[in-house]
This record gives C-alpha cells, structure tokens and sequence, in this order.
C-alpha cells in the first residue's frame, strides 16, 4: 500500500500543547515557518501602529497582555511593514531582542518581550526609549510593565500615575483610534496598547476559514488511502460547511468571551488545530484503516468518530470525554457549558427516527456516520451517543428553510444564550437591525426587567398597560420582603431608546432626557430574554446586579426625576392577590395627614 505522511498534519498537531511538538504554537515558530503565511490573519492595528511609528513626532509604544494574546505577532507585524515586507512571508531568521531600523524620519527601535529581560535591563531601556531620540515599540506581559512603568515614573518624580496606567490598562481599544490610549507625562507620549482587550472572536472564526482551505491539505492526495482516511473525511465534512462551520464558531467563542471568560489567540488556534485532527497523525490514521474490514470509505468511518471535528472540538471522542484535552484551556471552558445536552422531546424524537427527519442537513461526507450513530442512538442507553449527534448537528446542520424555528430553539437551547445570535448579528453589522416592533418589544423587556429590579416586584403583579419605571427606597440587602415601597422617581418608558455602541460592540439603553446608558452585554441580554420568555431562572451575578445597580444610582441623580404633582407622595404597594398598584397621596398640613390624591 502506497501511503504518505502529509508534513501540514503535523504541522496542525504541533498547534497545541497535548504533546511534546507543540512547538510552533509559539510566535517566533510561527515566523519561521513555510505553512504560516497561508494562516495569517492581520490584526487591524498593524497599519495604524504603522502610521503612528511613521510620524515626525516622537514616542513610545508599549503592547501588552497575556501570553498567548498575539503582542509579538503585532510587533513582528510592524517590523515587516515597515521595511515594506510581505507579511505573509516568512523570516530567514529569527528576529532580535532588539530590532533598530532606520527610516526617513528617524530611528524606530523595537523590543521583542521585555518581559525576559532583568528589572535593571528593563528601566535601562525605558530610559533609553524615553530620553534619547527615536520612536520605540515594546512589547511586554501587563505585570512586568506595570512594575518598571511605575519605578520608571518614580524615578522622574511622577509617583501617582499607577492610576492612570491602569485606567488605560483596562480602556476599551478601539483599533482604528488608538491615540486615545496615550499617556503624557513623560518626556514623549506613551501609548499603551493592551491587546486582552482586543475581541478576537471573529478572528478565531476566520483563521478556522483558513486551516479549513490551506492548500497543505493538497499531499494528501498522494497517499493510497485518501478515500477513507479520517483526517480527510473531517476535512471534507468541514469543507462542504465552512461558512456554517465558521459561523458556529464565532458564536460559541462569543458565548465564552462575553460570560467572562476569555480566550486568547494561542488557545483557540490549539483548539481549532486539534479539532481538524483529534491529536491524529498520518502513521495512526494509516495504521486504523490498514486493520478495517470495512469496504471503501466506510473503511474510516470508526476512526471518523473519534477525531470528528464536532467532538474533538469541545473535547469527545465518539461522545466519550476525552482527559487528554484538559489541557487545553479552551476545551476545558467548554466542558462546564455542558453542550450536548437534550433540547425538547420534539427534538428528541426526531433524532432517533434519523436526523434527516429533523430541522437539519448534513454533508455528504458524514451521512455514513450521521446514519450508524443514529442507529446506535435507538437504545436508551446511548445517551453520550445522542450527545454526540447533538454536537454534529450543532457544528454541521445546515437548517431547513421550513424549519427555522425549530433550528433556533435547537441553537439558542445547545449555546445556553436566547440572545446570542441577534448580539453577533449586530456585532457584525454595526448596528442594531431590528424592526419598530422588535425594538419596541426589547425595549419594554429590558425595562421591565430593571422595574422588577429596582422595586423587587415581578413585572406581571404591575397592569398589562404600565408604562413607567420607578424607582423605590428598597432595601439594599433585600433580606424582606416589602410589600409597601416609598417611590422616590418615576421615569416613562419613552423617555428610553435603545441604540447601538460602535465603540464597545454592544447595543445600550439610554435614558434620552439626561443621556444614561446601560451597556447590554450578553448575559444581561440572555437575563431579560429570559424573563420575557416567563423563565424564572437564576438571579444575574454580582457583577451584573452592580452593572444595574450603577444605572439606578445614575438615574437617581437626574434632575426631576419625580414627575408627581408638589407635594405628593407616591407608593408602590402589592396587595393580598399579588397585583401591584401606584398610590397617590398629597399632604394636608392643616389636618396633618395624608390624603389619597
């Protein structure tokens, strides 16, 4: 049997760290190597740090963040850029610590990772950088930058700006406007550009696009058993779906991003290599269909199972966990989101009777296994079999033109998040694209919910036709229950829109009069789909509940709050039946007492 080992295989299975090859996870790998180019994605800012090194003017560029984030990626991208190199092309040698290059403006210096080097060698390069002439980018991880910015201000009698640096740490960057993230008070501006703050979602998706396409893939036509090798098959299954493929994946990233939990650009690249190939090599895949006594490409579908892109991506082997990928730091954030899990009984059904029978269509490539697994899936004890089918379905199922609202029932239970699809939706447009009608319903949710939040009272005790948010004097502890509630403001509903922040990505609700915004990030979305929907659900973590905390203190500084008559006092009170009414009473000074107004 004439077989081959395809050199790009191993190549995608030295991108993550389940083995001792996992060398070329690394930057400075990366910039050697012959299958990067095809790889690489740009990050927006390279042409903007280009533009602001190439000014007349003066200054210090520093990139930070966790390793892993893409900063010496960014700096190698700069440095080709600027000497007007591919950057697609690859170095004949590794770049330097310290990289001088002469342009007609000047000296422009840059450090590869200050971070290796000594506490003394760091401040003698920050003085160097700010005291002799030239421009200079730095790149250094956030907690040795922090400790030399700060003996560096010290030694030049600037002792308080550890504040500033780490408000500027923590500051949204925004790649086509960084000169917002400049700090003055050195002898050159210093700009300090912190790359955790960078949304790589969508980078991750696209990089998918290309290990999907590289054109590596293209020995493996040399070998005999192309047919039924696995490696092929799942890359098949990928091809004929890359753009649904893609898609998925943006928003499972995005689900784990916006719940706190970012990954950065080297984890997700190990995961993707390892989803296209499940740790497999060539020899083991050779080695499978050498002892299969199965007769063409079914001759793969066993091994198939094990390596699926849609199991070995959150971590499976044929619905099996596999403990080898706890390694891995973005499988292993997958695994607490329990993706697999049953949707509905409708759903349910339609999965044993075949999932041709359901909402979705497959590839050609995994209906062989799409129908095995199927028929295992029969026996009520194939529950991680079921799992498994989910999983294809949730990474492969192209949906069915009549049969959208099951497909998003299916996504929006698999993904745990009501508001995830509508979030990216605008996310990649740049705007909310929603009707009046929508709009209008997502208005008033997201407002009854802020009612139920600051009175303690669940919207449906209030009348069908309320139309006002009030804000109670309610306990902070919320330990009792309160039946009676002092209102100290009341705002209508219309004095609210909803709009859409090109700068944060996220659509916010804005008190119109006085201009105050509650930004709407994913799990206070999925919170007030949710509650619209009837769930009772869990209540939102601290960190949200202070989100909506802040937006009653703002609003509670706003000027006329209380458009109540002179002189009266309002209640919020629920009586005996649950229904919660407005009382109105105005005081009589005479009788000293309160009248119902």
């Amino acid at each position: 049997m004439r077989t081959h080992q395809n050199r790009f295989i191993g190549y995608l299975n030295s991108l993550h760290n389940l083995t001792a090859s996992g060398a070329n996870a690394l930057a400075e790998s990366q910039a050697l190597n012959s299958y990067f180019g095809e790889l690489y994605e740009p990050f927006a800012l390279v042409s903007e740090l280009k533009r602001i090194l190439a000014k007349s003017t003066e200054q210090v560029v520093i990139l930070t963040g966790h390793a892993g984030d893409g900063k010496s990626t960014v700096a190698l991208d700069v440095f080709k850029s600027i000497q007007n190199l591919p950057l697609q092309q690859p170095l004949n040698s590794p770049m330097l610590q310290r990289v001088v290059i002469p342009t007609d403006q000047g000296y422009i210096t840059i450090v590869k990772d200050m971070s290796e080097l000594s506490s003394i060698e760091r401040q003698s390069y920050l003085k160097q950088a700010f005291e002799e002439e030239g421009r200079w980018l730095i790149v250094s991880n956030t907690g040795p930058l922090l400790h030399s910015l700060l003996d560096y201000g010290e030694s030049q009698g600037q002792k308080d700006i550890e504040s500033r640096v780490l408000a500027l740490l923590d500051a949204p960057l925004n790649e086509t406007a960084l000169e917002q993230n400049v700090l003055n008070v050195f002898n050159k501006p210093l700009l300090i550009l912190n790359l955790t703050r960078l949304d790589n979602v969508a980078l991750g998706a696209r990089i998918l696009g290309k290990l999907i396409a590289h054109s590596g893939w293209a020995e493996c036509a040399e070998c005999s058993i192309v047919e039924a090798c696995p490696l092929v098959l799942n890359r098949r299954a990928l091809l004929e779906t890359k753009s649904i493929v893609m898609n998925r994946v943006r928003w499972i990233y995005r689900r784990i991003s916006d719940y706190e939990q970012r990954l950065t650009l080297r984890q997700i690249v190990a995961q993707l290599a390892f989803g296209l190939t499940g740790g497999m090599s060539c020899a083991e895949a050779q080695a499978r269909i050498e002892v299969s006594t199965a007769i063409g490409a079914k001759r793969g579908i066993k091994s198939l199972q094990e390596i699926l892109f849609s199991e070995s991506f959150f971590g499976y082997r044929a619905g099996i966990p596999d403990s080898r990928t706890e390694r891995l730091q973005a499988i292993a954030l997958l695994r607490r989101s329990m993706m697999g899990g049953p949707v509905s009984a409708s759903h349910e059904r339609e999965l044993i009777q075949g999932v041709s029978e359901g909402w979705a269509e497959l590839p050609n490539a995994l209906e062989p296994l799409a129908e095995f697994w199927q028929r295992i899936s029969t026996d009520r004890k194939a529950v991680s079999t079921r799992a498994a089918l989910r999983r294809m379905l949730l990474m492969f199922g192209k949906m069915k033109s009549n049969r959208t609202n099951d497909a998003q029932i299916f996504f929006d239970t698999m993904l745990h998040s009501p508001g995830l699809r509508a979030l990216d939706d605008w996310q990649r447009a740049g705007k909310l694209e929603l009707s009046l009608t929508e709009s209008k319903n997502l208005r008033k949710a997201c407002l009854n919910v802020l009612l139920e939040a600051f009175s303690g009272f669940s919207a449906s005790q209030f009348e069908a036709r309320h139309d006002n948010l009030y804000l109670t004097l309610r306990r902070p502890d919320r330990a009792v229950v309160q039946p009676t509630q002092l209102i100290i403001g009341s705002l209508p509903f219309r004095d609210f829109d909803l709009k859409f922040d090109s700068v944060m990505r996220l659509p916010k609700l804005i008190y119109r009069p006085a201009a105050v915004e509650l930004l709407l990030t994913l799990p206070l979305l999925d919170y007030i789909h949710r509650r619209a929907a009837g769930e009772l659900g869990n209540d939102l973590t601290p960190i949200y509940q202070a989100q909506l905390n802040r937006f009653q203190g703002e609003l509670l500084q706003v000027d006329k709050i209380h458009h109540g008559q002179e002189g009266e006092i309002s209640f919020l009170r629920a009586g005996i039946d649950g229904d919660v009414k407005v009382y109105r009473y105005t005081l009589d000074e005479q009788k000293q007492r309160l009248e119902k107004a």
